[in-house]
């Protein structure tokens, strides 16, 4: 049924979230893993087949969970889900999927769904190679025994086969692996059309060509940048695209955000960003925009920024005396030390933002340059500091230049200042009346020749010299 687009607008769940498929047609890419995963659940119509659980393996975000969730929408299946931000260990294990694999169960609205009737649950367990530490011992072990006594369908999701077979032998004899590829870029940037024609964004091609390049094969990725670059837009252009910056898509930052500030395990958080690529000074801005949206208790939320700080004061020393080993204890502090902030482990779903902030600054680049270049024109010619011109002067120039007409003609001249400068000093567009109308008019302002014309010129007559010389040498 087709969304309007008005609706959509309004629903604040994440695109990820919003735009996951609902049946397994609008899985986008993996074909032949959805032909197999759909051969293994019709096994499951007239009875039960040889391997009673599949782990579906490959990279994150190419869309492993949601292929496992469109699969029960398909075969008209309840589903009961058990992701990382819940305990995992064996008591867990028996008391929340162990029971619903051998008895009969309910549906969410309280139907029941007797397994002998052919009605089935399927158990979803997410993220099943990071199943390790103390809170979760035992549950690898028993995961490998429900899935003996299971009368229902299980799918184990792991991005990485090797990491969760090498501690289970059992569980690679148990289990059906269905491996998932990296999406084709092609289909993700079809699948970014159709979410922008949803949302009623106007964008340009290379937008959506870049996005879906720099994704790698990531879909959820790819679809999550889109979300940051069309963030109050109508219209998105390739100049938006600096707010992504650049990082390593094996470590996505919002996966390693989840296990800082939803874990229990201080040294988990600390090995997440063993291969994340990011620079300090950018993680603990990450961390500072999301720790409110996960810390709602406010002793939670005050040891939370009390370890923040103390990494900021590092990643000071480090900007100040160039002394890179203190980034080490700047990660410990803004890691370990913030997931150790917390009372009890946080389960559930939170939604995460990309930081204002870096979004902020990324969108005045240009005013900031272009604040910059006048402050570099004009301080020499006043004698002063370019710093010192844009802390102490530039506020007075720009109040000069709207209050006095007289002042505004001579700054023009005087300080050789373009179209595009006095509209910046001024706050009005470049091609608005007023700013034309103080450059249209040669015969009272000399008309301007912009930089490359100026150095073009200069060479012209450097040349002409050369040539005067070398014929009066002659």
């Amino acid at each position: 049924m087709e969304v309007k687009t008005k609706e959509i607008s309004q629903d604040n769940k994440d695109w990820t979230e919003k735009y996951r498929p609902r049946d397994l047609s609008e899985v986008v890419g993996n074909r032949k893993a959805i032909r197999d995963l759909k051969s293994w659940a019709s096994k499951w119509v007239s009875g039960k087949p040889s391997k009673k659980a599949v782990v579906l393996a490959g990279k994150p975000g190419i869309g492993k969970t949601s292929s496992a969730l469109a699969l029960a929408t398909h075969m008209n299946w309840e589903v009961l889900e058990m992701n990382a931000s819940d305990q995992r260990n064996r008591e867990s294990m028996k008391k929340f999927v162990g029971r619903s694999a051998v008895d009969d169960t309910f549906s969410d609205s309280g139907d029941f769904i007797p397994y002998k009737d052919g009605k089935r649950t399927l158990l979803v367990i997410d993220e099943a190679d990071n199943i390790f530490g103390k809170e979760d011992l035992g549950g690898i072990s028993e995961i490998s025994s429900i899935i003996r006594k299971t009368e229902q369908p299980i799918i184990l999701i792991a991005n990485d086969y090797y990491d969760l077979t090498r501690r289970s032998n059992q569980l690679k004899k148990l289990c059906k692996k269905i491996d998932f590829e990296t999406v084709d870029k092609k289909k993700i940037k079809s699948h970014l059309r159709k979410i922008c024609d949803r949302e009623g964004i106007e964008y340009e091609r290379k937008v959506l060509d870049r996005i879906a390049e720099y994704s790698e094969g990531d879909l959820r990725s790819a679809v999550r940048d889109l979300e940051s670059v069309t963030a109050g837009k109508e219209r998105i252009e390739i100049d938006d695209l600096t707010v992504l910056g650049s990082r390593n898509r094996e470590a996505d930052i919002f996966p390693t955000i989840k296990k800082i500030l939803k874990n229990k395990n201080p040294l988990l958080a600390k090995k997440s960003v063993q291969d994340l690529d990011e620079e300090p000074s950018n993680l603990i801005t990450w961390i500072d925009e999301n720790l409110p949206r996960e810390y709602e208790d406010y002793s939670e939320r005050y040891e939370g920024y009390k370890w923040l700080t103390k990494s900021d004061v590092y990643l000071g020393r480090v900007k100040r005396r160039q002394a890179y080993r203190l980034w080490s204890y700047s990660i410990s502090l803004m890691t370990a030390g913030v997931c150790s902030a917390k009372n009890h482990r946080h389960t559930g779903w939170t939604r995460y933002s990309f930081p204002q902030w870096i979004r902020k600054m990324s969108r005045s680049k240009g005013k900031r340059a272009m604040k910059r270049k006048i402050g570099e024109k004009i301080a020499p010619k006043i004698h002063t500091t370019t710093e010192k011109f844009h802390s102490q002067i530039f506020h007075y120039v720009t109040y000069l230049m709207k209050e006095e007409e007289e002042f505004k003609k001579h700054a023009i001249e005087e300080w050789n200042l373009y179209p595009r400068e006095v509209a910046y000093i001024l706050g009005k567009k470049e091609g608005s009346d007023e700013i034309r109308s103080l450059f249209r008019d040669e015969s009272k302002e000399v008309k301007r020749e912009r930089p490359k014309d100026q150095e073009r010129k200069a060479r012209d007559e450097e040349n002409q010299k050369e040539k005067q010389r070398s014929l009066l040498e002659f």
